[in-house]
């Protein structure tokens, strides 16, 4: 697929090779506003017009009402609580490997709950805690079910009993955007491992019977420093590197983006083969992906400050040889760039102004009397 066109030659267009690009995986890293998004959505729109697969996790809605491929199925960040595991609910309930009591307490009501299908799964997690009162530590139980109800409040909209398994929510021939601005980091990161989870088990049950996920599929993960980070343990991290070790004998590619490489996992971004790498201005950021880089030289890496937007280094085997590239421009609709603060400003027209004044004087003229 094209991406783009050489910086010093216009006339001469820049084509990834993509069973590689999936293959392979691929990093594109940049600071912000330098043109990640773009980049996204320039190479799932020429895959997916090809007739690819392609997921990807949105942090900020800036997909969601795109026009990628001309094919665009948007997914909830909704989850059957059914079919998570005790990690994915330890996570969402704050609780840790620390808190051995309360893990305790849940692992044996987890178990419990699993046995019966009947009802609401946190109603009947519920009941099975409170069974377990004077058979476990009282503190421990207490503090569960506080967790619990705390779950429930927090995470009514993303915790669906009748939701389906986000495997069978993945649309074969589109850019399928999970929509995850609407929640925090720890249910992002539980949506995320989840569906990475999903996806691979369903692709090695097709390789393996002929019955899953029957196609492969490239998932872009946007701010990877926060689901994969250096100095943490997440789920999503996890999976990741699951499938960056993994993803190339199932057919699934990862495409991890980022504005702190620095804070990324190094095992993680040093399989991602393939990277596009757009401005980078701070030296320890540029180090850091030279260490993970085998084929970045010095010389291409003094250039990443001075890039302008849309410009890239391309390295990695899904190119020939590593080149400055100036990214094609999507066409179509994405919510990514940056607002015209001005115009927004002015398109508040002096009516609505003048209506306010009017509001104010009103309500001061009643207290007045």
């Amino acid at each position: 697929i094209r991406v783009g066109v050489l910086l010093s030659r216009p006339e001469v267009p820049v084509y990834v090779d993509v069973n590689k690009l999936v293959t392979r995986h691929l990093a594109i890293l940049a600071v912000t506003g330098a043109g990640k998004s773009n980049t996204v959505a320039v190479i799932a729109d020429r895959i997916v017009r090809i007739g690819g697969t392609v997921l990807i996790f949105d942090f900020h809605g800036e997909y969601v009402g795109s026009t990628i491929g001309g094919k665009v199925n948007i997914i909830d960040a909704k989850l059957n609580p059914e079919l998570l595991t005790i990690a994915e609910l330890m996570v969402l309930l704050g609780i840790e490997h620390r808190f051995y009591n309360q893990e305790r307490v849940l692992r044996r009501a987890y178990a419990k709950t699993m046995e019966s299908r009947e009802g609401s799964f946190i109603d009947r997690l519920i009941k099975t805690v409170e069974s377990l009162k004077g058979r476990e530590d009282p503190k421990a139980v207490v503090a569960v079910l506080n967790k619990i109800e705390s779950l429930r409040e927090k995470y009514r909209d993303i915790l669906d009993d009748n939701v389906v398994d986000v495997v069978s929510r993945i649309k074969y021939g589109y850019a399928n955007i999970v929509d995850l601005s609407r929640v925090d980091e720890e249910a992002a990161d539980v949506v995320v491992s989840h569906f990475l989870r999903r996806i691979l088990y369903e692709r090695k049950k097709y390789k393996r019977l002929g019955e899953g996920l029957a196609v492969p599929v490239l998932v872009f993960v946007e701010e990877a420093h926060i689901l994969a980070p250096k100095d943490r343990t997440t789920l999503s991290k996890y999976w990741m590197a699951r499938i960056a070790r993994e993803g190339r004998k199932f057919g699934i590619g990862l495409a991890i983006v980022s504005q702190r490489p620095k804070s990324l996992d190094v095992d993680i971004l040093s399989q991602m083969n393939n990277k596009i790498i757009l401005k980078i201005v701070e030296p320890s950021d540029q180090r850091y992906i030279r260490e993970a880089s085998e084929t970045l030289s010095e010389d291409l890496a003094e250039q990443l400050a001075s890039l302008n937007v849309g410009e890239a280094i391309l390295i990695g085997p899904f190119v020939r040889v590593p080149a400055l590239v100036k990214i094609d421009k999507f066409q179509g609709r994405l919510g990514g760039a940056d607002p015209d603060i001005v115009s927004e400003w002015r398109s508040t027209s002096s009516e609505e102004y003048d209506m306010v004044d009017e509001m104010v004087e009103t309500v001061i003229r009643r207290f007045a009397q």
